[in-house]
């Protein structure tokens, strides 16, 4: 060629510009080249290589570029689909603008390329392809499908390989190419640097060009994300998105004028014809078509794409297709997505539908829009990760806001009014930032803060980054700093921390609240005093655990005192807290922390707090806005005018060692507090050599012994063992369990191996509750204060059970109508959307029942049944003793929410329907599945119903009442649970 490098690099630049519609000093097309130049410069072996660089910002221009620049030899080109290869072959082919440009004459010659469709089978058609081309095109797959021996020959025949759209590599169909090309000349082209699978992209990032930089350079310009929420099934999603894309398209066109089209985005072709069937009974008149590939397509695709590209009235203003229409299309008038289906990278999606903003005649072509549906945790966990990607897209997505919900109103509220000051947001996502619920509290006295002088007090070399919200005085900073390596001494080797720092200043309230990931390395009390002033003091002592106001049943987890009038300190916890409790019962020592566990608001939270740090937390975390709104309602708590009490230990739960069986009748067993907390899908029960998931096993109560031994019986449809529990002090360790009958029994728990019941039990003991309102674990009883009086006998309800045998008590896969669970069904079907016969080994209760009360609210109802001692109504207390341990016991389902709910149902749901039969009395696994979601953001109102014919209104004895009135006020306090008890008349 007739131009030096340099020369030629710079008249490259200047083509791509072109072929880009961009300024000639756009510094991507200069830093691409140059770095892919500087990479492979030097050596005779190579990294692999990545330059990102946003769709739409001249990317195969770039690869052209290279081609021509370094003088590659025979190079190897892989792209992801068919379009994308015949349209970069014809590029190659030509070498794009290169020619017309004058860069290189019209008569030089231009590469032969190439195209592999199918496997390469033998080394003769290999040696053609050799022979008669210097670039070759293909799909990984195809590779894949060809000989071994015949790819590591084309390996060693090129000199090159070039990778476009390198994010839709897996990582199985990646490795076996690059295991052929390794130490060669690898060259990786994305728009994002996350492979499809969610992990980076193997090599190294030579040249970046950010989000954010091609948004400046006017490449794109913001993308309006309009959320629905629509809790439905498939179809009533398809719907509300298909409106409000139809109602954004019409908007564009009709009020502001701009002729856009809009793209459905399925992912299967069964889906784009359902999902084409509702625009065109929506919005006949923007003549939607449908596009996919397939056997017999090519006819009505070229046609569906002839009237897409007509810019008559006869044209289609709405095109509905699978995955994307490919990263090779181009029309610059698409301007609204509708992702009925979000694809695998949401990155990828914005990008193709934002890259159209800067093409076309600027008077028709406006900003674009992409509606998703929020309800879908597939699209919000797509978004949290699209943020977790860069913040760039923090400039490129404008949220709308209109038909948001409060909690994401409020989120946005903050994030927008934390990027007014600052450049935080330009380095990470607001988006994503989950603090823990724990905080610093201080009392403040200041006219105005300094928040920016949180610098001055930061470990010397320290980085930061920043965000202010002068509205809602918060600041929210990350601090990068660097401290010596504790497993060695070096001179330049470091560990470098990333630490989150939250401050949130109430002028009015005169409170400070502070959240530091590490409160001594942020030095947290003097950077307090150094941005009000040193009148700031540290909220300590008592007050501190005022957080546990409103908490009911509360049980200490860990304690902390220190001995007074001596310099130690003990540490507490499980069963021995009773002995720290009482040493500062008798000021021998004072209480410096604690971790409580207990229900609040019908929740089940852990509270813990340090009266010397002033320091509170909770064991979960949140949004940015979440912690404001914890903060707030957590200073009001420890501030409160409520006097502390003196003994502030007293009405805490204390475990009391037993030396025999507690007197009280036991009503129910379960499975210990970490059972109940974990995945039930991870956790399993051995019995022998069968082994059973959790939620397919029942726990209950066998006959009680001579001297009140309890007898667990552990049972699935397929096994049944029994463990006795002994109690005495003659025992080491106070207690001891004996296997009676049945299989032995093993418990798993994910991975690890398996341990015998036994054992595992002395860390995860079951948890035994009494006719009292108290429970025990192992020799361990807890002594509930639950003074509830009787129940009232108004408050009982009377059926009617004529031709219901009273001891007749479950349906059965068959249905029984001549059952209790039946007739229960009757009475209540008429007040429930979904009623699940949950009857069986783990249920959740005999009846799970749903409602839809209104946009915002929930209703759970859990119906246990139980048959009548000896089939006939009496006063015999033993007709309460189950169904009342029944009810306590499954709070557990409240407390782990709906979608786990909604799992341990559709698992047990498939387990019948393998058999023909079905769990559903009334709706179907869609209903299931839309009160799960709909969960995730809605307010749950829980019920209890309690159904025993063997009790009677009118003779009901008031040891009975008695207990039903424990159970509801246990109820009560523990999930704000309404309780209903049927009787017979």
């Amino acid at each position: 060629m007739r131009n030096q490098p340099q020369c030629l690099i710079q008249q490259i630049i200047h083509i791509i510009v072109l072929a880009t519609n961009n300024r000639i000093d756009d510094p991507q097309l200069k830093g691409a080249l140059h770095a892919i130049s500087a990479h492979f410069a030097v050596g005779i072996q190579f990294e692999p290589a990545t330059v990102v660089l946003p769709t739409g910002t001249g990317k195969t221009e770039t690869m052209l570029a290279t081609l021509v620049y370094r003088r590659l030899g025979r190079t190897l080109v892989l792209v992801p689909s068919d379009a994308l290869r015949s349209q970069i072959a014809r590029k190659f082919i030509g070498l794009g603008v290169l020619p017309d440009a004058q860069v290189i004459g019209h008569d030089l010659a231009k590469p032969r390329v190439a195209v592999i469709t199918t496997g390469i089978r033998s080394m003769e058609d290999l040696d053609l392809i050799v022979r008669n081309a210097n670039v070759i095109v293909a799909l990984p797959n195809v590779l894949e499908a060809s000989d071994p021996a015949v790819v590591r020959r084309l390996a060693e025949a090129c000199s090159d390989l070039i990778v476009d759209e390198a994010h839709h590599i897996t990582a199985k169909t990646w490795n076996g190419v690059r295991e052929h090309f390794s130490g060669k000349r690898i060259l990786q082209f994305t728009a994002t640097p996350f492979r499809r699978d969610g992990k980076r992209i193997d090599g190294k990032i030579i040249f970046n060009y950010k989000l954010g930089d091609a948004q400046a350079a006017d490449y794109y310009r913001p993308i309006n994300l309009r959320t629905i929420e629509e809790y439905g099934d498939e179809e009533a999603h398809d719907i509300a998105i298909a409106k409000e894309a139809i109602a954004a398209l019409r908007h564009d066109r009709d009020d502001l004028k701009l002729d856009h089209l809009m793209m459905a985005r399925t992912s299967s072709k069964d889906r784009a014809e359902a999902v084409g069937r509702i625009y065109q009974r929506l919005a006949p008149d923007l003549k939607p078509v449908i596009v996919y590939s397939g056997p017999g397509r090519t006819v009505a695709n070229r046609e569906a794409m002839n009237q897409l590209f007509d810019r008559g009235a006869a044209g289609a203003r709405i095109v509905i297709c699978v995955d994307m229409l490919g990263e090779g299309f181009d029309l610059p008038y698409l301007k609204v997505a509708a992702l009925h289906d979000t694809h695998k990278s949401l990155a990828v999606t914005l990008q193709f539908i934002g890259r159209f903003t800067r093409k076309g005649p600027k008077e028709a072509i406006g900003e674009a829009s992409v509606v998703i549906n929020i309800a879908d945790p597939d699209a919000e966990a797509k978004l949290a990760d699209l943020y977790a990607e860069g913040a760039d897209w923090d400039h490129i997505i404008k949220r709308l806001s209109e038909d948001r919900i409060d909690q994401e109103l409020r989120l946005q509220d903050v994030v927008l009014a934390l990027k007014e000051t600052g450049n935080l947001h330009s380095n990470l996502s607001l988006w994503n930032l989950r603090p823990a619920l724990s905080a610093q509290l201080f009392r403040t006295k200041c006219v105005e803060w300094s928040p920016l002088a949180f610098e001055s007090v930061l470990p010397k070399g320290s980085e930061t980054w920043y965000a202010l919200s002068e509205h809602d005085n918060v600041l929210v900073a990350v601090v990068c700093r660097s401290s010596d390596v504790s497993w060695g001494n070096y001179q330049n080797v470091f560990d470098t921390i990333y630490d989150l720092l939250i401050v949130r200043w109430d002028k009015v309230a005169g409170s400070l609240c502070l959240f530091a990931s590490d409160y001594d390395a942020l030095r947290s009390e003097k950077l307090a005093k150094a941005i009000t002033d040193n009148d700031t003091t540290l909220v300590s002592g008592t007050p501190i655990f005022n957080i546990l106001n409103n908490v009911e049943l509360p049980l200490v987890k860990s304690l902390g005192s220190s001995r007074i009038g001596a310099i130690s300190f003990t540490s507490y916890f499980g069963p021995n807290v009773t002995e720290g409790l009482a040493s500062i019962e008798k000021a021998e020592s004072t209480l410096n922390n604690l971790a409580c566990l207990g229900y609040e608001d019908g929740e089940r939270v852990l509270w813990g707090g340090t009266q010397r740090r002033g320091k509170v937390w909770q064991q979960k975390a949140g949004s940015i806005s979440d912690w404001i709104e914890w903060t707030s309602a957590t200073w009001a708590k420890v501030t409160s005018d409520v006097e502390s009490d003196s003994n502030i230990v007293r009405d805490f739960l204390r475990p009391e060692r037993m030396t025999k069986s507690h007197a009280a009748w036991p009503i129910a067993a379960q499975w210990g507090e970490q059972a109940q907390t974990r995945f039930n899908d991870k956790q399993y029960v051995v019995f022998g050599s069968l082994e059973v998931p959790v939620f397919a096993v029942d726990l209950k109560l066998g006959d009680v012994g001579p001297y009140g031994e309890i007898v667990f019986r552990i049972e699935c449809d397929e096994a049944t063992s029994e463990y006795r529990l002994v109690i005495s002090d003659e025992i080491p360790g106070g207690y001891r369990h004996d296997h009676l009958s049945g299989p032995t029994v093993f418990f798993r728990y994910g991975t690890q191996p398996a341990i015998a019941l036994d054992e595992y039990l002395q860390k995860d003991p079951f948890i035994v509750r009494y006719s009292d309102g108290t429970y025990s674990y192992n020799c361990y009883h807890i002594p509930v204060k639950l003074d509830a009086g009787l129940y009232q006998r108004e408050k009982l309800e009377a059926w009617n059970w004529d031709g219901i045998e009273l001891n007749k008590e479950s349906m059965h896969k068959i249905g029984d109508q001549q059952t209790i669970q039946f007739r229960t069904f009757e009475q209540i079907k008429g007040e429930f959307d979904v009623i699940f016969n949950d009857d069986g080994a783990g249920e959740a209760a005999d009846l799970v029942c749903l409602k839809d009360v209104d946009e915002t609210t929930v209703r759970l109802s859990l119906v246990h049944c139980k048959g009548a001692h000896e089939g006939r109504v009496s006063q015999d207390i033993r007709n309460f003793y189950v169904v009342c341990g029944q009810a306590q016991k499954s709070i557990t389902a409240k407390h782990a929410g709906l979608p786990t709910l909604y799992q341990d149902l559709k698992r047990r749901h498939e387990i019948w329907g393998r058999e023909g039969y079905s769990r559903f009395l009334k709706g179907n696994i869609k209903d299931l599945s839309y009160f799960k979601e709909k969960s995730r953001r809605a307010k749950l109102d829980f019920e209890m119903l309690l159904v025993q014919p063997g009790g009677s209104v009118a003779s009901i004895t008031d040891d009975a009442l008695r207990l039903l009135a424990t159970t509801e006020l246990y109820l009560l306090k523990t999930t704000q649970a309404k309780f209903r008890v049927v009787l017979s008349p």
